[in-house]
């Protein structure tokens, strides 16, 4: 049954993946081409330079990765995900000295998406402890060498027994 989880797991990180993504996916569902698209993330590169929407695409990317890893059942996956998760969390910190970013602005998406909840605390951190426990949840469901195939969960239920 570990399967069914990470099948959903896996969706739930191309879900968060594709939402991140979402600013160069509108244009798309509504009618425009992949020109506009690539015009909309150049234009936000030629005025803040290459590193926030690098590590904006490179971090979907990795997330899709991720997604793809996890959901096979691929040792690799913790590793995949996590590398996005850093560059997602590296990308927030250059966020702060740059205001003006328009497609790489992720906690600006997120506030205004949990803005209904009437939260009380900020939605920054909240989402970043949110991805963390994705993330010890794609390392819970891991496979290791010398496991046989079968992911941590199961130990956790029969306990390896070491003699």
């Amino acid at each position: 049954m570990v399967w069914v989880f990470r099948v959903c797991l896996g969706l739930l990180i191309a879900a968060y993946a594709s939402w991140l993504a979402s600013p160069l996916l509108v244009p798309l569902t509504a009618g425009g081409s992949m020109a506009d698209a690539i015009a909309a993330t150049t234009a936000e590169a030629g005025r803040l330079g290459w590193t926030l929407p690098s590590l904006w695409l490179g971090s979907v990317v990795l997330y899709l990765i991720a997604a793809v890893l996890t959901a096979g059942g691929i040792g690799a996956a913790p590793g995949a995900y996590f590398l996005a998760f850093g560059a997602e969390v590296i990308q927030r910190l250059l966020l702060q000295t740059t205001p003006d970013a328009v497609l790489a602005d992720t906690p600006t998406r997120i506030a205004a998406a949990l803005e209904p909840l009437n939260l009380t605390v900020d939605p920054g951190p909240l989402a970043l402890a949110a991805a963390l426990a994705v993330g010890l949840l794609v390392l819970m469901t891991g496979v290791w060498r010398g496991q046989k195939g079968q992911a941590l969960t199961r130990h956790w239920t029969r306990p390896p027994i070491y003699a």
